[in-house]
């Protein structure tokens, strides 16, 4: 290689052909090019959305006078052919806004090699307001209907009963309430829905778009039970305590008890009875007994299914009361009547009880009633009805115990009639006097004697006198609801 290049004539050469080469290559370049046409044509791009951003969306509430627009822009068919219309964009700029009413441009972006010819519209008119919060109670509405005979409960809704409504201020003004529906079909136990999406409603029922409400679902539960009715709670006793023991108070968990069941079976219905077993008690003191609660015939259930009952008892006391009036009742119209025996009018009772009721008596707390109803003219024999506090028992349970009457018109003199003894004996028994309700403390206060039909020993010929011992079986009757007061009526006779 050497010995050529130390050779000038292929030097020469070398040189002619690399100057013919740098030629060809000059004019080439220089030649002009032929010119070219570039085809286009139009498109309409319609609804492209007007995006809003730059704005706080918790803060601000905005509405603008169009939701998109309509693009006709132009370029090759290629660009236009294979360009997604999310490739053509449209935005409206709120960055620097406050509230108030504003004209403002629209902004767009276009593919590359696409041109807009039009954009309609190109301003819209924006409205900006604050955003306010109000609370509302949830409230529920119900389609359809649970079993028959059964009933809606108040609905449960969790987490919350409130729920908190965002709108606009001139829109959170029209909201009226907040409310979920749901939808019951013939069921006969608790309905629960854990979803239950809320809605914002004006005053005529209308549903208030774009509000938002937290939580924007709850769950309900809504009890579907049977009919129900409240009835006071009456205690009855069965069994019998020991000889040696009375009672001397009976407190009850709650007065009042609930009881299901269809509407003809509730009607009649106007108390509950609680049966408490004596014979459980074998030493005086307090007693906490749980006593089963039964529905009654023809009802579903009651509530609660069990109570407590305290029971307290003491060892059996007598006292004799002396001085106790004794009043007249029944005097027909134009009869004058008078106690003839005893003379004194009053009565002395042997009492039986415990201890601390014993000591409360005295002559005011005890009632006792001639009822001379029906009774002509003429002396009489008649019994006596006695009316004595809770837990109290005539001590002389198996004496007749009655009074002398004379009946006369005004002007006539009384006839002396035969005396009565109105002395007692002990013979102690446990009271066995239904009591109800909360804190029943006993009490002293008289209650109205049961009904006795009296014996007599008219002036004209009548009717043999029937003794009757009517009350004094050592047991209390008659007790309603939640006094705790009523007593024992007790009452003898003879002729």
């Amino acid at each position: 290689m050497d010995k050529w290049m130390k050779n000038n004539n292929f030097n020469k050469v070398l040189a002619l052909a690399l100057g013919i080469i740098l030629w060809a290559m000059v004019h080439v370049d220089t030649a002009p090019l032929p010119q070219s046409t570039v085809l286009t044509e139009p498109k309409i791009i319609e609804n492209v959305k007007i995006e809003t951003p730059g704005y706080d969306e918790d803060k601000y509430a905005i509405s603008v006078d169009a939701k998109s627009v309509r693009l006709e822009v132009e370029g090759r068919s290629s660009d236009l052919t294979y360009k997604l219309s999310d490739d053509y964009s449209v935005t409206l700029d709120l960055s620097d806004v406050k509230p108030g009413s504003y004209t403002l441009p629209l902004e767009y972006k276009l593919p590359s090699g696409v041109r807009l010819i039009r954009m309609t519209p190109d301003v819209v008119r924006v409205t900006v307001e604050l955003r306010t919060t109000k609370s509302f109670p949830i409230t529920l509405n119900t389609k359809g209907e649970p079993a028959k005979g059964y009933k809606l409960g108040t609905p449960v809704i969790q987490p919350t009963g409130t729920a908190e409504v965002t709108l606009p201020t001139s829109d959170l003004t029209r909201v009226a309430k907040v409310q979920g529906t749901i939808e019951l079909d013939g069921e006969t136990t608790t309905f629960k829905e854990k979803r239950m999406k809320l809605y914002a409603y004006d005053s005529n029922g209308k549903e208030i778009p774009d509000a938002v409400i937290e939580p924007a679902t709850v769950a309900v539960e809504v009890p579907v039970t049977l009919p129900s009715k409240e009835l006071p709670l009456e205690i009855s006793y069965t069994g019998k305590l020991p000889d040696t023991l009375v009672l001397s108070e009976v407190t009850a968990q709650q007065d009042k008890v609930v009881v299901y069941a269809q509407e003809a079976a509730l009607a009649p219905l106007t108390s509950y009875e609680a049966v408490v077993d004596l014979a459980a008690i074998k030493i005086a003191g307090t007693t906490e007994l749980k006593v089963k609660l039964v529905p009654p015939e023809g009802t579903e259930r009651v509530e609660p299914g069990t109570l407590n009952i305290t029971v307290s008892t003491s060892a059996v006391a007598q006292r004799t009361l002396d001085g106790i009036p004794i009043k007249l009742e029944g005097v027909a119209d134009g009869l004058d009547a008078a106690i003839t025996s005893p003379a004194a009018q009053t009565i002395s009772l042997t009492l039986s009880g415990a201890p601390a009721l014993l000591d409360q008596l005295d002559p005011g707390s005890i009632t006792v009633v001639a009822d001379v109803s029906g009774l002509g003219a003429g002396p009489h024999v008649v019994p006596l009805q006695v009316s004595l506090p809770q837990f109290i028992t005539l001590g002389n349970a198996g004496q007749p115990l009655d009074v002398g009457v004379q009946l006369q018109p005004p002007s006539a003199t009384p006839e002396a009639s035969p005396e009565t003894d109105s002395s007692s004996t002990a013979s102690p028994e446990p009271s066995s006097q239904p009591v109800t309700g909360d804190e029943i403390v006993p009490s002293l206060t008289p209650v109205p004697s049961i009904e006795v039909t009296p014996t007599a020993t008219p002036s004209p010929p009548a009717e043999s006198p029937n003794p009757s011992d009517a009350g004094n079986e050592g047991g209390n009757t008659g007790n309603t609801g939640n006094t705790g007061n009523t007593g024992n009526t007790g009452s003898t006779g003879g002729t």
